[in-house]
C-alpha cells in the first residue's frame, strides 16, 4: 500500500474523512483537527501523463484500503509542477496514533510503502517518510502566560501546534528541520517570525529563496507556491486565518 496526503482529527473527537473534488483530485474540506500524527511522502516524474496515472492508481487502489485501516483519518494528494518539466507528487496520510500506523507500515515506520504500479509511473521517490504531530485545539485559553521556549523545547521536530486564538486567527508553535513540500493556500496569507534558528522559505516563481534568522519574519500572499526548509532545528511562530489545515494542503 501506498502513501497519501490526508487531512482529519483525531483526540477524542474524530472528523470523518470528507473530502472534496479539485481540479479531478478528491481534496480535503477544511476540518477541525485536535491532535493527529502526519505521514508525508513524495515522489516526482517528468513525464507527460504520469502524474494523472499515478492519482489514478491512488484513488482507484490506495485510498479505498487506506479507508478500512483502524486508526486511519482521510487523505488528499497534492501535484505541483516545476520549471523543470518535473512535477513533484505529495502524498500524506494522517493517523490518529504510531500504533496505528505502526500497524499499516511495520515495525520500520518511516520505510515508504510504494507500491508496483506506483514505483512504475515515477522517476524518483522518498524512500523514507517524514512523520509529524498537529495539534489545532488551542493549546492556551485567553489570558494564560504561554511560554513559548519551554513549550518549543518539550517536542521533538515535525511539530505544529495551535497555542491560542485572536479574533479569527491562530497563532502556531511549529518546530521544524528538514524540508517541507511546495504547496500554496488559495485562500489564506501566512505569516511565520522565527524565534529560534534559521527558515528558508523558497518560492516557486522566480526561483528565489527567502532566509529567515532569528527575530525575523516574512507574509507569504495566498495563492503564492512556497516550500519552507530548516537546516537545522527550527523554532517558528506561524500566524493563519482559524481553520486552515496545518499540512501545507
Amino acid at each position: 500500500m501506498h502513501e497519501s496526503h490526508c487531512e482529519q482529527a483525531v483526540g477524542g473527537q474524530v472528523v470523518g474523512p470528507s473530502t472534496v473534488e479539485i481540479d479531478g483530485l478528491r481534496r480535503p474540506e477544511v476540518v477541525t483537527i485536535e491532535r493527529m500524527i502526519t505521514r508525508r511522502w513524495r515522489g516526482w516524474t517528468t513525464t507527460p501523463g504520469n502524474a494523472d496515472a499515478y492519482a489514478t492508481h491512488f484513488e482507484g487502489s490506495v485510498r479505498p484500503r487506506l479507508e478500512a485501516l483502524d486508526g486511519f483519518l482521510g487523505a488528499s494528494l497534492e501535484r505541483v509542477p516545476g520549471d523543470d518539466g518535473r512535477t513533484e507528487i505529495v502524498v500524506v496520510t494522517r493517523w490518529d496514533s504510531m500504533d496505528a500506523i505502526r500497524a499499516f507500515a511495520g515495525d520500520d515506520i518511516d520505510a515508504a510503502q510504494v507500491e508496483p504500479e506506483a514505483r512504475a509511473v515515477l522517476d524518483a521517490f522518498d524512500e523514507r517518510v517524514t512523520h509529524g504531530e498537529v495539534r489545532d485545539d488551542a493549546a492556551f485559553d485567553q489570558l494564560a502566560l504561554i511560554d513559548v521556549a519551554a513549550e518549543a523545547a518539550a517536542h521533538p521536530p515535525w511539530f505544529n501546534e495551535t497555542l491560542t486564538s485572536v479574533n479569527d486567527a491562530v497563532v502556531r508553535l511549529g518546530v521544524l528541520e528538514g524540508e517541507f513540500h511546495w504547496h500554496k493556500h488559495d485562500e489564506e496569507d501566512e505569516f511565520f517570525l522565527v524565534l529560534d534558528g534559521t527558515l528558508l522559505v523558497d518560492l516557486q516563481d522566480g526561483g528565489r529563496t527567502i532566509a529567515l534568522g532569528r527575530h525575523q519574519g516574512l507574509t507569504v500572499p495566498r495563492g503564492v507556491v512556497h516550500r519552507t526548509r530548516a537546516p537545522a532545528r527550527t523554532t517558528v511562530l506561524m500566524i493563519e486565518r482559524a481553520g486552515v489545515v496545518a499540512t501545507g494542503d
